[in-house]
């Protein structure tokens, strides 16, 4: 449904967690039928007709409706802890924090439902990284014990309740662009811990940013905008240690006019602790995310 998110997979409006969060459940009136998607499943907050910008936030959440939490091998400790390494916490925080210094609003569309449920950024079928366990539906932790029963029998269950309809929702956020400004900019906005998980390599650089970019859907200039953008967080790598980013699979690798940049931030920049925001800090990447909507934003005017 996508660029091929081609990290070795680790990463999901609600999260604004507490000084000290475990999972949450959803509500049994939520998560009373498995096979019907739940009606609060994303967040899509729409941006000016102007602005060909769409913030794509798929990691923010820890919300895990019960039925699905029931499947899970883990005890609430352990997957508290998982959370912990996978969420990329406080990102649907920042991406809001944008709103007050941005001059066109952007479309934003935020998953409502921890990557635990699904992960939206994979292939449905055949993602590179289900030799971690970690393909849409994750059989795996960050650690590498099981998560999940193999084989998963309800998983063709939570690709049609969930999946499906949040690559249509975003695919839908991207058409309404494209129809009307001519162009769709997606910002994939991530983070990632400061230690690596046990399946990525352990050698390589974390920087405090990661710029993600796919070769068809990422222009150079969109590069530098993302760099410039952020240029006070100091060093800045790309596609390392994560690459890839976020294209609907209706428009991967055919249609130009859609474009798209994944940024991954480094969690210690701005969390206290694994699931504590630090607001100041917060307020300071929404700036920088706010620089970057510009940018990008008059750079499609001009085209």
């Amino acid at each position: 449904m996508y660029s091929a998110d081609t990290e070795p997979p680790a990463r999901v409006v609600n999260s604004r967690p507490g000084k000290h969060v475990g999972a949450r459940w959803q509500d049994e009136r939520s998560e009373s039928n498995r096979g019907n998607s739940v009606p609060d499943a994303f967040t899509v907050i729409p941006g000016d007709e102007g602005s060909p910008v769409i913030i794509h936030v798929p990691h923010s959440s820890r919300l895990i409706p019960q039925g699905i939490r029931a499947d899970l091998m883990l005890t609430d400790e352990e997957l508290a802890a998982e959370l912990d390494e996978a969420t990329d916490t406080a990102t649907d925080e920042i991406a809001l924090a944008a709103l007050a210094h941005v001059r066109l609003r952007p479309t934003i569309v935020i998953n409502s439902l921890s990557r635990l449920v699904v992960d939206p950024e994979r292939f449905p079928d055949g993602d590179p990284a289900e030799v971690f366990g970690r393909g849409a539906v994750y059989t795996q932790t960050c650690s590498g014990a099981p998560l999940r029963a193999q084989p998963y029998p309800s998983r063709a269950e939570l690709i049609d309740a969930y999946f499906r309809p949040y690559a249509d929702t975003v695919t839908d956020a991207v058409a309404d662009r494209l129809n009307a400004c001519g162009r769709a900019i997606v910002i994939d906005l991530h983070s990632y811990p400061e230690k690596p998980s046990a399946f990525e390599d352990s050698t390589a650089s974390r920087p405090p940013l990661c710029i993600g970019t796919d070769p068809r859907h990422t222009p150079s200039w969109l590069i530098d905008a993302a760099r410039g953008a952020f240029t006070s967080l100091g060093e800045i790598s790309e596609n390392a240690p994560y690459g890839g980013t976020y294209v609907p699979i209706r428009y991967y690798g055919t249609d130009d006019r859609v474009s798209s940049v994944m940024i991954e931030l480094r969690r210690d920049i701005y969390l206290t602790d694994p699931c504590t925001p630090h607001p100041e800090r917060i307020a300071r990447l929404g700036r920088n995310l706010a620089a970057l909507i510009d940018a990008v934003g008059d750079r499609a005017a001009d085209v």
